[in-house]
């Protein structure tokens, strides 16, 4: 009985934590390529910049990575429990439990919930804007494959099968 609460409490863990802290993650690897100049500069008056110090630039990373998090709360959480879940209780009963599957459906989940973000957001509308800011076209697969990377991390399910 004590083992299947353990379970219970990493898989509850997973699935609440892997889709923020792996959204944050993306958001300020995305912050870094897409806007350099709000990480590593900061403005004296409005017309001069100089170089962030690393205090500046992790205080930077950070708010990106609050950021991120909310925007895992908000498509990440969804995501988790509409298609993860079901797909984490196929694979443990089809004995697919390896770290690279999970990996995969991961990169397949957030690349589809990044498509229904562009659709839902009307980001469709402006493709060559998409393709000029081309890391954003990454930020669904890379969250969705950091996010199944965390969540077969803590609940390691090639260690123990449940169903």
């Amino acid at each position: 009985m004590n083992g299947n609460r353990n379970h219970l409490i990493q898989l509850i863990f997973a699935t609440l934590f892997a889709p923020a802290v792996a959204a944050a993650v993306s958001a300020a690897l995305l912050a870094m390529a897409i806007a350099p100049e709000f990480v590593f500069q900061v403005e004296v008056n409005s017309a001069e910049y100089r170089p962030a110090t690393l205090r500046e630039i992790a205080t930077s990373l950070v708010g990106f990575g609050f950021i991120g998090a909310a925007m895992g709360a908000v498509l990440g959480w969804p995501a988790m429990v509409i298609a993860g879940l079901p797909a984490h209780r196929w694979l443990v009963r089809k004995g697919r439990t390896g770290g690279l599957t999970y990996s995969l459906f991961g990169v397949a989940v957030g690349t589809i919930t990044m498509l229904v973000y562009f659709a839902a957001t009307g980001s469709w509308r402006h493709p060559l804007g998409l393709l000029a800011a081309w890391p954003l076209l990454l930020a669904g697969p890379v969250t969705g494959l950091l996010a199944a990377g965390l969540f077969w991390l803590i609940r390691r399910p090639d260690k123990t099968a449940i169903t």
